[in-house]
């Protein structure tokens, strides 16, 4: 039988913020539960819909798809936090209206680009400038072909638009 207190405690954890299940299991084994209450506990708040590790992952997926971030990066931030690759999946499946990757870090790259003269830059800074835009788009987890995608179309387009 789980405590009033544990229940009340974990409804408090998650009124504060969505979480997922393993979130709320290690928060619960922080602050003293056992194994088994806190799976009891977790199952508990998943019947009382104040717990779904799908709707969480649909939630996330969507902001984080708007705020620019790619796929690769979203993916291992919900496995870190606990979401089962599966339920990842199905929660992609389930969303219709994500952005397109290869528009997201486009724009995010020639927004890099622009205003910068790269016509008249020297060859090495050049290089130098796309590795710091690939690694930007990187380190916001898109793959390496859009990245590698995105960095050339980018630089061509400011090319043109200088020459035009």
């Amino acid at each position: 039988m789980i405590s009033e207190k544990l229940l009340d405690r974990a409804a408090r954890y998650l009124a504060y913020k969505p979480r997922t299940s393993r979130q709320l299991r290690s928060y619960l084994a922080e602050h003293g539960a056992g194994e088994e209450e806190a799976e009891e506990c977790v199952k508990m708040m998943e019947e009382y819909h104040l717990l779904d590790d799908l709707e969480y992952s649909r939630s996330y997926i969507d902001t984080k798809a708007r705020e620019g971030h790619g796929m690769n990066r979203i993916r291992r931030e919900l496995a870190r936090k606990g979401v089962p690759a599966s339920v990842i999946e199905d929660a992609l499946a389930e969303i219709d209206d994500l952005p397109e990757e290869e528009e997201t870090a486009l724009a995010q790259a020639l927004a890099a680009v622009e205003g910068v003269d790269i016509l008249n830059m020297e060859y090495p800074d050049k290089q130098k400038l796309m590795g710091r835009i690939a690694g930007r788009l990187s380190r916001r987890g898109f793959s390496a072909e859009t990245v590698y995608r995105s960095v050339r179309t980018a630089f061509a387009r400011r090319e043109e638009e200088q020459r035009g």
